[in-house]
């Protein structure tokens, strides 16, 4: 039985953080702030000018469910608790993304997302740990720039994603949201996402995009931008279930990698007089990485 869980209105939960309209202003993020670790050049940028990127998308609703999803089953108590954020412009692929991953099937019919958050239990692949890894989706529209930020506090990681049919989409990558998640996210793993590799070759695509002086984003120039941006770089085919398992087992081992680093530098800042004697030393009453409290995240809260 898959263990899935659909949640559409989060954000109406009395925990969440508010966000003050008078204050907040989604286009006037600190220009002079860097990410840290960082590479490249100077990107302090006072102004951005989002282009259109409607994506494409099939219209016809699908009844197929797909193949089975490798994070839909809990086989033990989860090890780690891990979020994930997507983010990209609306219409680029996220949802499918998320859905094809979740519950093994691809979504033909185009909904624009508002909020959404899928929870799956897939396996960390070195240790064979159940991870609980929350997976939000946002919206990706202009109008949703105010609440999207609700998103971002005690994030693990952040798919920034683009269409590989849209390189606009790509630009909007460096106008918007990597600008967006520099500033409420300026400590988190990125992980810059491709997404529709099934149309780079595709005839149709490529002869609709001719039309307008551009053709389909290479793999290079993903890349190039995942540099500038001190971020990892993937592709994948929603549709064709090509690179999604890839995608996330890479996520998995970017969060789960990050919380044994954050138990070994404890360790190490650890007093010597705290540590245990030889005969405790298996365990002796160190925290294991099944119950070691992670750090918080330097999110900005509204």
């Amino acid at each position: 039985m898959a263990h899935y869980q659909n949640r559409n209105s989060y954000y109406g939960h009395g925990s969440q953080p508010s966000v003050d309209s008078n204050n907040y202003h989604s286009n006037n993020y600190d220009a002079g702030l860097q990410r840290r670790p960082t590479t490249g050049a100077d990107r302090s940028r006072s102004e951005r000018n989002t282009r259109s990127s409607d994506g494409t998308v099939s219209t016809v609703m699908s009844n197929s469910t797909g193949r089975e999803s490798s994070g839909t089953h809990v086989t033990e108590a989860p090890a780690y608790s891990k979020k994930i954020v997507v983010v990209g412009d609306g219409g680029c692929g996220k949802t499918c993304l998320l859905i094809s991953y979740s519950q093994g099937y691809f979504p033909e019919k185009y909904v624009p997302t508002v909020f959404e958050n899928y929870i799956t239990y897939p396996t960390h692949p070195p240790t064979g740990k159940t991870v609980e890894l929350a997976l939000w989706d946002t919206a990706g529209q202009e109008e949703y720039d105010r609440l999207r930020p609700l998103s971002y506090p005690e994030t693990d990681l952040i798919f920034v994603c683009f269409a590989i049919d849209c390189p606009n989409s790509l630009e909007n990558v460096m106008d918007k949201w990597y600008p967006e998640v520099l500033h409420f996210c300026p400590y988190t793993p990125l992980i810059l996402v491709g997404l529709k590799s099934d149309l780079r070759h595709k005839k149709t695509c490529i002869e609709m995009l001719k039309t307008q002086g551009l053709t389909p984003v290479t793999a290079e120039q993903g890349m190039a931008v995942a540099r500038k941006m001190g971020a990892q770089y993937m592709e994948c085919s929603s549709k064709e279930m090509t690179g999604v398992d890839e995608i996330f087992d890479q996520a998995l081992l970017t969060v789960v990698g990050n919380d044994r680093r954050n138990l070994e530098a404890a360790m190490a800042a650890a007093p010597s007089s705290s540590m245990p004697g030889a005969s405790k030393e298996k365990g002796g009453g160190m925290p294991g990485l099944r119950t070691f409290k992670k750090k918080k995240r330097n999110c900005i809260h509204l």
